[in-house]
């Protein structure tokens, strides 16, 4: 498991990724409940409180409310449909999401005591997803961009998420960085946290490939179903 201590410093209870070596935490699924449950026990939450969106690379955040602790987990409620973002401010509901290449972003906004955090894939990246996250927890909780702390977890890093040319293209048309084929989403989320105004000394990027790395579990290296699950609490 890795940790985040730019946030959990900072008052979020837990802030953490799982690695190979916590097994396959792959969601919705019975092959990753034992790993799923282990994980969690580790990290001091609660699997009945555990709550998740239907990921299907969109650009869509949820506003998460007491009411839907659970939801999507092991509680009767189900996933937020269409889901690649969620927000809160509730202490002590965790908000996870599935991991294998994409990016995780965790969002904390100490002022207001809120966080969200974010699966940005290539095209909820090229959708603006983080910075429809921010824009969402200024809407609802006031949060402000020079309050914001942000870090970019591990994915497939710059220098091997190769894509076709047509889709190099679209990205660096929106004006996100392209190194031949291969596309930055590590850079591209954090421009778009810029471009919020979230100062670039609060957003960490942690520059742990997904893929190279051999710590966690890839769809593009290994392409096995396995998944590596992402967690943030207040």
């Amino acid at each position: 498991m890795i940790r985040f201590t730019a946030l959990e410093s900072r008052g979020v209870r837990v802030a953490a990724m799982s690695e190979i070596v916590d097994g396959d935490c792959r969601l919705h699924h019975e092959l990753g409940i034992e790993s799923r449950l282990k994980f969690f026990d580790s990290c001091g939450v609660d699997p009945l409180h555990v709550t998740m969106g239907k990921q299907t690379h969109s650009a869509n955040v949820a506003v998460v409310a007491e009411e839907d602790r659970g939801r999507g987990g092991y509680g009767e409620l189900s996933a937020f449909p269409e889901t690649d973002g969620l927000v809160t401010n509730v202490l002590a509901l965790p908000l996870v999401i599935s991991i294998a290449d994409c990016v995780p972003v965790f969002i904390l906004d100490p002022a207001h005591n809120a966080i969200g955090l974010v699966h940005a894939g290539r095209v909820g990246t090229e959708n603006s997803i983080a910075y429809v996250a921010l824009k969402k927890m200024r809407d609802v909780y006031g949060t402000r961009a020079h309050d914001v702390y942000a870090v970019i977890g591990p994915s497939a890093g710059p220098d091997v998420y190769e894509v076709s040319d047509e889709m190099a293209g679209e990205f660096a048309g929106r004006g996100f960085p392209v190194r031949g084929r291969c596309i930055d989403l590590w850079e591209a989320n954090a421009q778009q946290l810029e471009s919020f105004g979230v100062p670039r000394a609060q957003i960490e990027i942690t520059g742990l490939c997904t893929m190279t790395s051999g710590r966690f579990h890839s769809h593009r290296a290994h392409n096995n179903g396995k998944r590596n699950i992402a967690v943030l609490m207040l």
